[in-house]
């Protein structure tokens, strides 16, 4: 969902500080957490413009290790997961864990169930 203009969010908030939230909701066609976030943004900030996103998190294993990951299971499709970090980390000296390599594996096709 894309943010409110800023003159909407101005006019919201103008009209929150005579009314209650529910009434302001009511009147602009938004959920009352939409005042009630807008009411905070402006205390904490003093403005109205969106709080910037957070980046996105970087994944663990780099595409070039998913591609050594896919090369690795094509030869041997027995390894298991410990192995699999191990490995990974002789190759490219990033420590990752179990549950990361499994994450790393399922967001490449690959699951792995016990046999």
């Amino acid at each position: 969902m894309n943010a409110l203009s800023k003159d909407l969010r101005q006019r919201i908030l103008n009209y929150a500080l005579n009314h209650s939230v529910r009434q302001t909701a009511r009147a602009f066609h938004v959920s009352p957490n939409t005042v009630q976030q807008l009411k905070k943004l402006f205390y904490e900030t003093g403005g109205m413009d969106p709080r910037i996103s957070k980046p996105v998190h970087a994944h663990a294993v780099s595409p070039e290790g998913e591609l050594y990951l896919k090369a690795l299971l094509l030869e041997e499709v027995d390894l298991t997961l410990e192995r699999l970090c191990e490995l990974y980390w002789q190759a490219y000296a990033v420590r990752v864990g179990v549950t990361t390599m499994h994450l790393t594996l399922k967001r490449m096709g690959r699951l792995l169930t016990k046999a």
